[in-house]
């Protein structure tokens, strides 16, 4: 793609009070590879401490950001606000939970002008507020008739013409304002151009208005009565099918569109390539029910073959328990730093110590109440820096996803051993080797912290259950790095 960059791109963003994601949504807004826009954040009547973070954003990018505090009046009116500031020749839509993929201004752009079109969306993945993957809703080309029986385009993933967005300005309902403004502009432009390239993480969140299913029936008749002027028969008749027609699509976007992926998996670790980043992570039930937390981060992902459920998956299965990963590990010779990250243990320090003669640097994590904490904690690391968390699955893994995330330019090898750092150590007792090899270690572990183990083993043998009978597991490969 090549592009003159001269256009400037308004991006939009309505804000109010949102405190956990809008960080990763912002600096995928400013990681842009195209690099021509400007980006207006209008503060919905947010309580005064997110006021206060706002205006900072602002003060260290002043020639990106442009922050519009106003009183609460609802979503429509905060992107309405923001359109009339705009200064761009093109406006993009940014909902402060979601979040762009690097080069989703510079693409859209690029096919606007080649097919000189004046609006585009795009596909989107959809994750949750643990950053589970749900599915993947596919764009495609949209006339009136097409769009009036299904709204199918993702707001965040929208690039239009602000001549023709100004003109179009979002309607004053709680739910489905977007809904009605495209059925406003296909009727002039006939036609709305999708494209099937993924450029947008969509987050569904269940207390939001638009995860609200009565609400949204609800208005999703006002599009039809008060908006498009239908009759009441008709508008009733509508707001059914639509109804309808979301459950069907509903399917096509958790079961149908998800591509296949691949997760890689290692046998001898010996073996392992420090080469670039990655989060190392035992292959185990633990994991498996919670694979669809990994969906987004499946690249960096290597997993050894640890737990005996791993073996209805991975044919050529070799177990290898947590507590023998660090004795067989090579680490290379350059590494800067070593960390322990989780909770904190002056033996396992020392041991680590003993076996890697450096020094060993620990890093504190906080308890962990809800998955989504995760994204409150900040940690930064010397490049070329080995990490080893010793907290359990799948909080470990969702901080090393963090961390990588965070630390993106740099090499950070990250080894998920959750409990069997406290095993080699002696901290907790080994299992023994008629025990493992009858693979009956979840049960020994029965017996301290019973009830809680209990409870975890089965909510983690019913999330496997249901994966494997939905046969989730077809859609992803396991391919070997042996």
């Amino acid at each position: 793609m090549q592009l003159n960059q001269k256009e400037l791109i308004s991006v939009i963003i309505p804000f109010y009070n949102e405190e956990i994601y809008f960080d990763e949504c912002i600096n995928s807004a400013l990681s842009q590879t195209y690099l021509n826009y400007e980006i207006i954040i209008v503060n919905d009547g947010s309580e005064k401490i997110f006021e206060k973070k706002l205006e900072n954003l602002q003060s260290n990018n002043p020639e990106k950001i442009k922050v519009f505090n106003k009183e609460n009046e609802g979503v429509s009116a905060a992107r309405n606000y923001g359109i009339k500031k705009s200064k761009g020749e093109y406006i993009a839509f940014l909902d402060a939970d979601d979040v762009w993929l690097p080069c989703k201004l510079e693409y859209q752009l690029y096919l606007l002008k080649k097919y000189n079109l004046n609006f585009i969306h795009s596909s989107y993945v959809l994750v949750d507020e643990n950053e589970s993957f749900r599915g993947k809703a596919l764009a495609t080309k949209l006339n009136y008739e097409k769009l009036i029986n299904s709204c199918d385009i993702g707001l965040s993933t929208v690039l239009v013409k602000s001549n023709l967005m100004k003109k179009h300005l979002f309607k004053n309902i709680s739910t489905k304002e977007d809904y009605v403004c495209w059925l406003s502009i296909v009727k002039e432009i006939k036609q709305i151009y999708g494209d099937e390239k993924v450029l947008t993480i969509y987050r569904i969140k269940k207390k939001s208005l638009s995860n609200n299913n009565f609400l949204k029936f609800i208005n999703a008749f006002k599009v039809y009565y008060v908006f498009e002027k239908k009759n009441l028969y008709l508008s009733i008749i509508r707001t059914i099918f639509l109804s309808i027609n979301w459950i069907y699509k509903s399917y096509k976007i958790y079961y149908k569109y998800p591509d296949k992926i691949e997760f890689k998996y290692i046998k001898k670790i010996t073996n392992l390539n420090f080469q670039y980043s990655f989060i190392l992570s035992a292959l185990n039930m633990a994991s498996l029910s919670n694979i669809d937390l990994f969906y987004l981060n499946h690249k960096d992902m290597i997993f050894w073959l640890d737990g005996y459920w791993a073996k209805f998956i991975i044919k050529d299965f070799n177990k290898i328990p947590g507590r023998k990963i660090i004795d067989n590990i090579n680490i290379p010779t350059n590494l800067k730093k070593i960390y322990l990250c989780g909770n904190k243990s002056e033996l396992q320090i020392k041991y680590l110590e003993s076996k890697y003669k450096k020094e060993i640097f620990f890093k504190n994590i906080p308890f962990i109440k809800q998955i989504s904490d995760i994204k409150k904690i900040d940690l930064y690391f010397e490049d070329e820096s080995l990490v080893i968390i010793n907290i359990s699955t799948p909080k470990q893994e969702l901080l090393a996803k963090n961390i990588l995330k965070i630390n993106k330019k740099k090499k950070i090898y990250i080894i998920c051993l959750g409990g069997g750092m406290a095993m080699v150590t002696g901290e907790e007792k080994i299992v023994p080797d008629n025990i493992e090899k009858l693979n009956l270690e979840w049960l020994w572990r029965l017996q301290s912290n019973t009830f809680f183990r209990i409870k975890r083993l089965l909510s983690t043998f019913t999330n496997f259950s249901i994966k494997k009978i939905t046969n989730y597991f077809n859609k992803i490969n396991f391919i070997s790095l042996d």
